[in-house]
């Protein structure tokens, strides 16, 4: 970087600068007339065009560097394409952990409230298994009663006792099922833990693709434009170069008419007139044929760049976008296209959740738009766009192209109403009309 902001020359251009300046202050002298001899340098004429078509291969050379740069940019946009779907999975994961947690926690909830109504139960009887469990005889012959009823109660004290164990084996079956479902929950924390990291590392890596992207973009963009000025400012230096010679030797030729005027009589005057108008205009005749072949061969160039350009938009054009069959985000459809007379969809997805593109395109807007709060729409090609609304950072830029399941920005918090969700507002549109979306995300 400059210290005046701008980007740095490329590095053929920075070693082409000082052999240019050198050659063009040694042409200077030669191009004043001097007092000996006023006839201008034709070789520095040539100099001076050699460094201007130097200068136009350079800005050349450039421009291909430009276009390497942006099929690496398309490369690097697929990579960013599959970051994006990675921290989709990474999100749903995340969704899922935390779903199998509350499930567990509320399993280990329920076992311990068992356990806990077991244990109160059989607190009153622990006294009463204990003696009989040490001393059944005496127990039975301690309590005043006939024979009958002492009988009739060592029978009903079996029962109870066939209960009691019935009940200490429950307690104990209880007391496992809850130390499983504690268990459980615990491998379940973990798997949130590790699919949490995986979700952060996902998401990083898709920042730090777009911001390399931006930065080889914008790179690219400049050095293509500084060369592009500074092969104008040469070429503009060679034609003032030009004027200046061809003006030095019409001074020269009417100078040297005058001298034979002066020198052969009065009545060769006019034939040295006519043969000085005559290499005039053969002169004026060959450059215009010059400047006739380069400009055609300039159309022709054209001609050519801008047939291969159209075939391009032709071939853009006419290939019909693909479904990607994914999801926008990772969450779930809270309202269907049609329900209720929705013109798209409405997804529920957690505070923060990435937005990928359902479709490979370009961006036509990207920013605040009424009450929808950031939109972006992309352009899938085949007259049909994109509308993606509800989201609270954008990471596209309008003429940008992006892939299917490229991340281009995140969901904001959820608000009063939303239940600690946030909300994304998908709409497909053909032709102006709105269509429904189930086919490209797969979820209806």
């Amino acid at each position: 970087m400059t210290s005046g902001g701008g980007r740095a020359p490329h590095p053929s251009v920075r070693r082409g600068l000082p052999l240019r300046l050198a050659l063009l202050l040694g042409l200077i002298p030669a191009l004043l007339p001097s007092p000996v001899s006023s006839q201008p340098s034709r070789r520095a004429l040539e100099e001076v065009e050699r460094g201007a078509r130097t200068a136009r291969d350079e800005a050349a050379a450039i421009a291909r560097d430009a276009r390497t740069a942006e099929a690496a940019e398309r490369a690097l946009a697929a990579r960013r394409a599959e970051a994006g779907r990675r921290s989709v999975a990474a999100e749903e994961a995340v969704a899922e952990a935390e779903a199998r947690l509350e499930e567990a926690s509320a399993a280990r909830d329920a076992a311990e409230a068992d356990l806990t109504r077991r244990a109160e139960a059989m607190a009153p009887l622990i006294p009463a298994m204990r003696r009989l469990g040490l001393w059944p005889a005496e127990t039975l012959l301690v309590i005043p009663a006939p024979p009958e009823e002492a009988l009739r109660g060592a029978l009903v004290l079996r029962g109870v006792a066939r209960r009691l164990a019935q009940e200490a084996a429950e307690y104990r079956a209880a007391k496992e099922e809850a130390g499983r479902r504690a268990a459980a929950l615990d491998a379940e924390r973990a798997r949130l833990v590790a699919a949490r990291n995986a979700a952060r590392e996902a998401a990083e890596a898709v920042d730090a693709a777009l911001s390399e992207a931006r930065s080889r973009r914008e790179n690219a963009r400049d050095a293509e434009a500084a060369a592009t000025r500074r092969a104008a400012e040469a070429a503009a230096g060679a034609r003032d170069l030009r004027g200046a010679v061809e003006r030095l030797e019409r001074e020269a030729r009417a100078r040297e008419a005058r001298e034979r005027a002066e020198a052969e009589r009065r009545e060769r005057e006019a034939e040295a007139k006519q043969r000085e108008a005559a290499a005039r205009r053969r002169e004026a005749e060959t450059r215009a044929r010059e400047n006739e072949a380069r400009q055609a061969a300039r159309d022709e160039d054209d001609a050519r760049e801008s047939a291969e350009a159209a075939r391009e938009r032709l071939r853009e054009a006419a290939a019909p976008p693909r479904p990607s069959r994914g999801a926008p985000v990772a969450g779930s459809v809270q309202r269907a296209f049609g329900q209720g007379g929705a013109n798209g969809q409405t997804w529920a997805a957690p505070p923060g959740a990435r937005v990928v593109s359902p479709c490979g395109g370009r961006v036509v807007f990207s920013g605040p738009f009424r009450s929808y709060g950031r939109m972006l729409i992309v352009d899938c090609g085949g007259g049909y766009h994109f509308v993606l609304a509800g989201l609270d950072r954008l990471d596209a830029e309008p003429g940008q192209r992006v892939l299917a399941g490229e991340a281009v920005g995140t969901l904001g918090n959820a608000g009063v109403s939303g239940g600690g969700r946030a909300t994304l507002y998908l709409e497909l549109r053909r032709g102006g009309q709105p269509v429904d979306p189930a086919g490209w995300t797969s979820r209806g």
